[in-house]
């Protein structure tokens, strides 16, 4: 719908924004578009959801990871970890490489 139809039919462009929204053009191009405030409302809340979706994912991987680092064995482990001499964690850092390559 170009803008000068829009200024003599607004109550009908309405009632067409209502029904899906209304593409309003300018020289054969799309300028706006008005769309119903329940339209727009859902538009926004799906941008903002696919906007925070990465950062949530992010969140839960992090929390999961926190999770397993929390326990009884990990609480040992850095407890050996700070006990060991360097001589021991040297033979550790060599059998961890060992077992990576």
């Amino acid at each position: 719908m170009t803008s000068s139809d829009m200024k003599k039919k607004i109550s009908s462009v309405i009632a067409l924004a209502m029904r899906g929204g209304v593409a309003i053009t300018r020289h054969k191009r799309a300028e706006m578009v008005m769309l119903s405030a329940a339209d727009y409302e859902e538009l926004v809340r799906a941008v903002l959801e696919a906007r925070r979706a990465p950062l949530a994912r992010m969140t839960a991987e992090f929390d999961a990871m926190v999770g397993r680092m929390n326990t009884p064995e990990s609480a040992a482990g850095v407890k050996a970890l700070f006990a060991a001499t360097p001589k021991q964690l040297g033979k550790a850092a060599v059998k961890a490489a060992a077992a990576h390559a």
